[in-house]
């Protein structure tokens, strides 16, 4: 073995990692004997008392065992604990997971890879970090005793009526801090709500396409998930009565649907709160990226038409400030808060509350909503920017979406693209010329209905969109670069781009 004495870890603990390491792996079966300790010193020129520390601590573990000679050798129970059983199959499921967990992990669906079309992702480029890292300071440099203790499972209650005013601020959301939660972003809240409400195999209405992050933690949940039929006015009421009537949960995103873009009408959102109340049904209203509306008017929230207490809001702050944040918020009436913060602070405890009090000053001193405001123009004109490059560099292959919200659009084939290729062989042509681009049919829990592409713009430079869109029409595209036909595709591209 070798020593290494520029290394911070002590030589004692350097050759015991080094023994076990080769007794784990069968380098060293029971009965092996060792050396004299001098004899080991000499050979790795350190102390003898370095080799009998690192041996007492083998000792005490069961690795070693002595011999009624004095002599040090390999413990029969260390090596029997080290034999290694057959290595499963690549394909395999390991046995020792439950179904619920192999069903989550068989979800074909890929993300986190970094690239400038990554639905959702923002840029941070220009968040105001000496601000907030001027917070942290000043909130953890001298802090009260409670603070770092635990805090109340609903969150710290300066964050919470933060949050409060923020929502009446940016969503015309009227709510009070008591019903407000502090929790580590929409996946979170959202595992914790399903274990709340669901048993295994209720069934839950889930949005088709939809957020295939939601299915996750609903799978894990063991909830059976029906798809209901998005159209171009949200998720399809009376389709989902048909299919789950003894549905326990709505999960939606009316606003700002995922991935398609369209928002619920109010009679729509009227017809699903009407059929909740009269069912017992509860609903859960991702509001995703609706801060971010590249238009004057803002779409009012579902939570805002409930007046049962029905719907179940959530929140986020990563897309605003940044994902690994891990801080967002549920807005409910105050008997659910009570039962999940009442079963939360049993498993859970908290979020974080590191970043809550600096969060609660940042927002206070009016830096989020400077910050939000600024990051709306940047967006509004990259998502321009985007609609203007596949209008002049792929009009006959693809039909951009009207939605006027969020980080993303949705770009559907036209015929004569889906009569060439499918949107999962046009995703795979791209990551082979380096460009990712997530296909609009993994979306998909049936049979997909639409074939497109999800662009992501958060990322992208109003410079760099028509280069990138013309290396993908050179990659995918029907080799047409002229300005858009008179064809009904790309009448419709044309009109799209004037509404944006």
């Amino acid at each position: 073995m070798h020593i290494d004495r520029t290394s911070a870890v002590p030589l004692h603990l350097q050759i015991a990692a080094h023994i076990r390491g080769c007794i784990l792996r069968g380098a060293f079966p029971a009965g092996t004997q060792f050396l004299g300790s001098r004899e080991i010193a000499r050979e790795l020129g350190c102390s003898r008392t370095v080799v009998l520390t690192a041996w007492d601590l083998l000792y005490a573990e069961g690795y070693l065992e002595s011999t009624p000679r004095g002599s040090v050798q390999v413990a029969s129970v260390a090596t029997s604990h080290a034999e290694a059983s057959p290595a499963a199959s690549p394909g395999a499921a390991p046995a020792h997971m439950s179904n619920r967990w192999r069903s989550l992990l068989g979800l074909d669906y890929e993300t986190n890879w970094p690239s400038m079309f990554a639905p959702g992702a923002p840029d941070i480029s220009t968040f105001p970090f000496k601000e907030w890292s001027r917070l942290l300071r000043q909130t953890w440099q001298n802090p009260r005793e409670q603070e770092c203790l635990d805090l109340p499972a609903e969150g710290h209650p300066r964050l919470r009526s933060e949050i409060a005013n923020f929502l009446g601020s940016v969503r015309g959301l009227v709510c009070s801090p008591e019903e407000v939660v502090v929790t580590p972003g929409t996946s979170g809240a959202l595992d914790f709500c399903s274990r709340m409400i669901l048993d295994p195999g209720d069934e839950v209405w889930v949005e088709e396409p939809g957020f295939v992050e939601a299915r996750w933690a609903l799978t894990a949940a063991g909830a059976k998930l029906v798809p209901i039929p998005v159209d171009d006015k949200g998720l399809v009421v009376s389709e989902g009565i048909r299919r789950a009537p003894r549905a326990k949960l709505i999960v939606v995103t009316p606003s700002h649907q995922y991935p398609l873009g369209v928002s619920m009408g109010l009679e729509r959102r009227l017809e699903l709160l009407d059929w909740a109340n009269r069912n017992d049904v509860w609903v859960i209203e991702d509001d995703y990226n609706s801060e971010f509306g590249h238009r004057d008017s803002m779409i009012a929230s579902l939570r805002s038409l409930d007046r049962e207490g029905r719907v179940i809001y959530f929140g986020t702050f990563s897309k605003i400030m940044m994902p690994n944040l891990r801080l967002g918020y549920m807005v409910a009436n105050r008997h659910f808060i009570a039962g999940f913060s009442k079963g939360r602070a049993r498993i859970d405890v908290h979020t974080s509350g590191i970043g809550q009090l600096a969060l609660a000053e940042f927002m206070r001193e009016g830096h989020l909503l400077r910050h939000l405001r600024a990051m709306r123009r940047v967006y509004t004109s990259r998502r321009r920017a985007l609609i203007e490059a596949i209008a002049a560099q792929m009009p006959d292959d693809l039909i951009v979406s009207s939605a006027v919200t969020g980080l993303h659009l949705v770009a559907l084939f036209t015929e004569a693209m889906q009569a060439r290729m499918s949107d999962r062989a046009a995703a795979a042509a791209l990551k082979q010329a380096g460009i990712h681009v997530q296909p609009l049919s993994q979306n998909f829990l049936e049979q997909p209905t639409r074939q497109g592409l999800v662009f992501g713009y958060g990322r992208l430079c109003v410079e760099d969109a028509s280069p990138l869109l013309a290396r993908i029409a050179a990659c995918i595209g029907s080799g047409s670069r002229n300005a858009p036909s008179k064809s009904a595709s790309s009448s419709l591209t044309a009109r799209t781009i004037k509404r944006g």
